[in-house]
């Protein structure tokens, strides 16, 4: 395969990933697992091959179990230096968050590793730190996921083996944490923290400081809460402070709750603001008791205690440790199997922010003809979101099936500048594409209201039909304009929660 499709997916000037000019045959056998806190906790199976790091990615990870067949699903070749990398991947950037060295070592092979792995056959003997022994990896003929070959990863039974392999894990700041397969019944505990309760102050006290600087203890209804660094810059080039931030939260908090109350959520973590690296945090180890959780099952199959919005005070705590954005759930905690509104997601990749506007006129028409309202807002950074609230009765594979076939329909009737497509090589330049596949359980979309990394702090804003027609820009609307715009229009989007639409069947009308 070679490194034209690591390199041309990647820009070397943004990322500290290695360039790797050519394939390097350093005639060892290495291999290598990073654990990927990207938009979705994974783990890649790297393997030193042929002078580069053949590369797959284990959506649940390896296990030392023979009896569990682990999903590996073939990525691009990455360069042998791939195999010592360690860091932030930088938001905007192909693979964004954290990738950390999970396992590392050397391998034995049987056979000829090159001409197993174009067979699709291979069998090699594992000399890691927490892997060990035998392993099988083999292609499923004819399965493919995105375009992308699968195997499947596969414990020999041997000494090593493990019916009662425990996941080990590191966590976003390094420590080693362990993960079970018990049943979601038995809890993970949380580490409740103290708050300091001296010099409290009021909300309205907080919000009436001209300057906001150092560490104030606020209390937000019942609740108090720590917020620190106020004066920490986090939008370098407008001057925005971490104390501008959550002075936005506190003058919208009474109209983003209602769209976040008990809601599980993935922090996607800003320590020192949108200049200097990013992580994903899926699991919360230690906590105030201002903030509540719950333990779900990942996408993956791992059982992590998430966050949960449950009021002001629980999002303000989230803000103070970098949680810029918000992404939600789209479903609450009472009945986290079914979600309450599905989401299409126009991005345009570098198509004109007009062609975005005319795909979302042809959304609204496909939803009209179905009799369903949609409610627009932008992205906050590039597109347009389209919101279309439903009666939580639905399976999330239900609910995506049926955004697939819509999201086909609307780029059909938008011609030519709207696509499906998910490989923006195989797209053209005019064309917005079409997202359903933020639908599925465990996955989050920016929440109404929310502000974001982006420069200028823009925030994603609820917009009419008649404004999506006349036309806007996305730096229209940020934490500045947001407040007043709130107090001349209201929110836009109080109908959306109460508008909980049946879905039609769409398998006979299209």
């Amino acid at each position: 395969m070679g490194l034209e499709e690591y390199q041309r997916k990647r820009d070397f000037t943004k990322t500290r990933e290695p360039r790797g000019a050519r394939p390097k045959d350093t005639g060892k056998h290495r291999f290598m697992i990073h654990e990927h806190h990207a938009s979705i906790l994974h783990f890649d199976f790297r393997m030193e091959i042929g002078g580069v790091a053949k590369s797959w990615s284990v959506p649940r990870g390896p296990s030392m179990n023979p009896k569990e067949r682990r999903l590996a699903v073939q990525v691009e070749d990455h360069p042998v230096e791939y195999m010592k990398f360690e860091g932030e991947i930088p938001e905007g950037q192909y693979g964004a968050g954290l990738s950390l060295i999970w396992d590392s070592g050397t391998y034995d092979p049987e056979g000829d590793m090159e001409e197993g792995y174009e067979q699709g056959k291979l069998e090699f003997t594992l000399h890691g730190e927490k892997l060990k022994g035998g392993f099988t990896l083999f292609r499923m003929a004819g399965r493919e996921r995105n375009g992308k070959p699968q195997w499947l990863l596969v414990k020999k039974k041997d000494r090593y083996a493990d019916e009662n392999w425990r996941l080990i894990q590191r966590d976003p700041r390094g420590a080693l944490t362990k993960r079970s397969r018990k049943s979601s019944s038995t809890k993970r505990r949380v580490t409740k923290t103290k708050t300091n309760e001296k010099d409290v102050i009021s909300q309205a006290a907080f919000l009436r400081k001209q300057k906001l600087e150092g560490d104030i203890t606020v209390k937000i209804g019942r609740n108090t809460v720590e917020v620190t660094s106020l004066d920490k810059t986090y939008w370098p080039d407008e001057g925005y402070t971490k104390g501008d931030l959550i002075r936005y939260y506190l003058e919208v908090g009474r109209y983003i709750m209602p769209y976040l109350k008990d809601r599980p959520t993935i922090l996607k973590r800003y320590p020192n603001g949108i200049g200097d690296g990013m992580f994903f945090q899926h699991n919360i180890e230690s906590a105030p008791e201002v903030l509540k959780t719950v333990e779900l099952e990942s996408e993956q199959g791992r059982l992590l205690n998430y966050a949960v919005y449950t009021d002001l005070a629980s999002l303000i705590y989230l803000v103070n440790i970098g949680t810029i954005e918000q992404h939600p759930w789209h479903s609450r905690t009472a009945n986290i199997e079914h979600p309450d509104y599905i989401v299409f997601d126009l991005d345009p990749k570098g198509a004109p922010f007009k062609n975005v506007l005319k795909v979302a006129l042809a959304m609204r028409d496909v939803l009209k003809d179905l009799k369903l309202t949609g409610y627009p807002k932008t992205s906050g950074s590039s597109g347009v979101h389209i919101y279309v609230p439903v009666r939580p009765r639905y399976e999330y594979e239900e609910v995506a099936d049926f955004a697939e076939a819509l999201s086909n329909r609307a780029a059909e009737r938008a011609g030519k500048i709207a696509t499906v497509e998910r490989r923006i090589a195989e797209r053209k330049k005019n064309q917005v594409y079409v997202d359903w596949q933020q639908n599925a359980k465990g996955k989050a979309a920016a929440a109404v209201y929310t502000a974001r990394a982006k420069p200028g702090a823009t925030v994603s804003a609820p917009v009419t039909w008649q404004e999506i027609a006349r036309g806007f820009e996305i730096k229209d609307f940020t934490i500045e304009t947001i407040p007043p715009r709130l107090k001349k229009k209201g929110d836009l989007w109080k109908e959306m929660l109460k508008d909980k639409q049946a879905l039609p069947k769409l398998k006979r009308e299209v």
